[in-house]
């Protein structure tokens, strides 16, 4: 995916990913992005947690306010 966002970026097309793998996520080097520290299947928060979720989707998408290539932001969500 952080390929995809990249060329996208190139396009002129600003994108964001979340990742609960920092390291997948730091190989591919995507323009904008999160990680948290939640488990596998759970990138966007837990299951039925529909605040953490909120959280996790707005502090994401919060990124495309700011110019590429953003530093990745580690949330404290796990």
């Amino acid at each position: 995916m952080g390929l995809i966002a990249r060329a996208l970026e190139i396009a002129g097309i600003a994108t964001t990913l979340t990742a609960w793998n920092a390291g997948i996520i730091r190989l591919a080097n995507p323009p904008r992005g999160t990680i948290t520290q939640l488990e596998r299947g759970q990138t966007v928060g837990k299951p039925g947690d529909v605040a953490q979720q909120h959280r996790i989707l707005s502090a994401t998408l919060s990124l495309l306010e700011k110019p590429a290539p953003v530093p990745l932001v580690r949330l404290s969500e796990s």
